[in-house]
C-alpha cells in the first residue's frame, strides 16, 4: 500500500528522478522512468514491450500512478560476469560509477545500457557484473516496501 504523500497521478513526461509508473487502468503500462543522456527515458516493465526504452520528455500519451524516488536493490545471488556474457534485456549491470539496465532501443533487436543510478563508488576500469534478479523499493528501514520484483531467469515481474 502507498501513502498519499508517496505518489501522484499524471503523465510520464512529468516524472522526475527514478520513478515507478503503476498502471491506472488496463490500457496503461508498468514503466520505470529514469534519465538517459540528459533526457527522461521510460522503460516498459510489463510483458507487452518488456524492457524496451523510449525518450519521454513532455510525453502526455502514457499516464499512471507516479511513485518518485524509488530505489533499486539487486539479489547478489543472481550475479553473472558481464565480461563473459552479454547483459540480456532486463538484467541490471554495475559498472563505472553506476547501475544500469539492459534495454531494447529499437525494433531490430539492438540494446543498450541505460543508467538507473549514477555517482556511486567507481568500479575498477573494465570491471562489470550483472544481476538477473532485482527489485524496486520505496522507503527505508522498517518502512521499506518492495513494489516490484524483476526475476529475469523466470521472465517475471511481480
Amino acid at each position: 500500500m502507498l501513502s498519499p504523500n508517496e505518489f501522484s497521478v499524471g503523465h510520464i513526461g512529468a516524472a522526475a528522478s527514478l520513478t515507478l509508473v503503476l498502471p491506472a487502468d488496463r490500457y496503461d503500462h508498468l514503466l520505470l522512468v529514469t534519465t538517459a543522456h540528459d533526457e527522461p527515458t521510460a522503460i516498459f516493465l510489463d510483458d507487452r514491450h518488456q524492457f524496451e526504452a523510449f525518450g519521454c520528455q513532455g510525453n502526455i500519451h502514457y499516464k499512471g500512478i507516479l511513485v518518485p524516488n524509488v530505489r533499486i536493490e539487486v539479489d547478489e545471488t543472481s550475479v553473472f560476469d558481464v565480461s563473459r556474457n552479454w547483459a540480456e534485456l532486463g538484467t541490471v549491470v554495475r559498472k563505472d560509477d553506476g547501475l544500469f539496465i539492459s534495454t531494447g532501443t529499437d525494433r531490430f533487436g539492438g540494446n543498450q545500457l541505460i543508467a538507473l543510478q549514477r555517482n556511486l563508488v567507481a568500479c575498477d576500469a573494465n570491471a562489470a557484473i550483472g544481476f538477473t534478479r532485482w527489485q524496486i523499493v520505496i522507503g527505508e528501514g522498517p518502512c521499506k516496501r518492495t513494489l516490484r520484483i524483476i526475476d529475469h531467469e523466470k521472465k517475471t515481474t511481480n
